[in-house]
């Protein structure tokens, strides 16, 4: 994940009152001053000590403030590009974005149509049944995923979802080879390095399912490639994505829970 998003799953997962929380906030509210500045610049921007600052910063799996601050910079500076699924190059007005997302949606639809084999979906499906532990590691929180986690839990399976860094570190070192881990990755210049992670699973012996791999510098450590998404746009990925977890958790869930 980037260093906005890590920003806001942070500032997702903790309470309210969490000091932490109002760190996350003031910089995402503050974006272009917080990455202009310093860290005694952040501490005032947020009316945080230094110390709480850095505490937040290797929640956030940061192993200094200079990464931190050179990953923010470098988002800040490209975010015309960040979290949009229609580039504004396609669009002019309403009507314009909704035929650009329409067209996407066709396509995602093609990429279900050429790609998934019911029969495969039916052996992912019978996988996820014997295994010991089955977890998501993915800053994006697609409904189909929460669907299909919601179905494991029912059917008496040790599941997780995690979006931080150190959250997918602690989690891998507790891995068997009987745990399937699901990757959702987009990886950008300043993605933070997921090496790690993927050596842990990898170590542990449980089998790693991807998607969007293809280009992925991690695809060496994947054992199942659930979508490629080689000429589609973000949207379309993501379209898909969120259809391909629905049909997978409904074919689960006729297995794992409705037909034991």
């Amino acid at each position: 994940m980037n260093v906005l998003q890590n920003l806001v799953e942070l500032y997702n997962h903790l309470p309210q009152d969490s000091t932490y929380r109002n760190v996350c906030g003031g910089i995402l509210s503050h974006m272009e001053e917080a990455a202009a500045g310093t860290i005694y610049d952040l501490a005032e921007l947020t009316s945080a000590s230094r110390t709480t600052i850095w505490r937040m910063l290797q929640k956030m799996g940061y192993r200094n403030f200079s990464d931190f601050h050179f990953e923010l910079k470098q988002a800040v500076k490209q975010y015309p590009f960040y979290n949009r699924l229609i580039l504004p190059k396609y669009f002019k007005n309403a009507s314009d974005a909704k035929e650009r997302l329409l067209s996407q949606m066709d396509y995602a639809k093609r990429m279900m149509e050429e790609q998934v084999d019911a029969a495969e979906m039916e052996e992912a499906a019978k996988e996820l049944l014997l295994a010991d532990k089955v977890v998501f590691y993915s800053h994006y929180k697609l409904n189909g995923l929460l669907s299909l986690q919601q179905n494991l839990a029912m059917s008496g399976k040790e599941t997780g979802y995690y979006g931080l860094f150190p959250e997918m570190i602690a989690d891998s070192r507790n891995l068997t080879e009987d745990s399937i881990v699901i990757l959702g990755i987009i990886e950008h210049a300043e993605t933070m390095d997921l090496e790690r992670v993927f050596q842990n699973c990898s170590g542990r012996g449980a089998s790693i399912w991807g998607i969007f791999m293809a280009n992925s510098r991690y695809r060496n450590y994947v054992d199942r490639e659930l979508l490629n998404n080689e000429e589609g746009t973000v949207a379309a990925g993501i379209l898909a994505a969120e259809t391909y977890f629905i049909l997978l958790s409904e074919i689960y869930r006729m297995y794992g829970i409705e037909n034991k």
